[in-house]
């Protein structure tokens, strides 16, 4: 029986590349996805985090990174599932740098900050927009309440039963 071990490394050009006993390299391209498809899946992780109730009363904007260094944005009203505003150009899933928030006429339901930290990040997990090592942090206009920020794949406890209220969270940030 031959065993064989598999090591991944991330390379700064967002390459990974993978080898084996044999020496064999393989490259793979970082996940890509249309602008679109990427606006979708955080809005879809901002409500399974009740970060936001998906109603027409509601701007997701999200802001990622390009390939050549630039950046640009896409926004849509969070009740929508396809964005006219969308061009489907391919992007990097994990080139996600900001998420802004806009509400008109917000409701007055509170979240458990710690519980929203941790469903946020599992749900860009899974859409490959964050990984291990990556710093998400939810930022709130109240002046009073503290950013809940911790790295991806540790065990945050933060902030612990401290309610927030869902109208004061304006804006995401991921640091890579």
């Amino acid at each position: 029986m031959v065993a064989s071990a598999l090591v991944l490394t991330t390379v700064g050009s967002g390459f990974h590349s993978s080898s084996n006993y044999n020496g064999i390299n393989n490259v793979a391209k970082a996940a890509e996805t249309t602008d679109g498809q990427l606006w979708k899946n955080v809005r879809d992780a901002l409500k399974e985090a009740n970060i936001i109730d998906n109603t027409a009363n509601e701007t997701v904007g999200v802001t990622y990174n390009l390939n050549n260094g630039g950046e640009h944005s896409i926004t849509g009203t969070a009740n929508l599932d396809k964005l006219s505003t969308s061009n489907n150009s391919t992007v990097n899933t994990d080139s996600v740098n900001t998420v802004d928030i806009t509400r008109v006429n917000p409701n007055g339901k509170t979240i458990d900050a710690n519980e929203a930290w941790k469903k946020l990040t599992d749900k860009l997990k899974e859409k490959n927009i964050v990984k291990n090592g990556d710093t998400v942090t939810i930022h709130s206009k109240d002046e009073n309440d503290p950013p809940i920020s911790a790295k991806v794949g540790s065990d945050y406890n933060g902030n612990k039963r401290f309610m927030l209220n869902q109208r004061d969270i304006t804006k995401i940030t991921i640091t890579k």
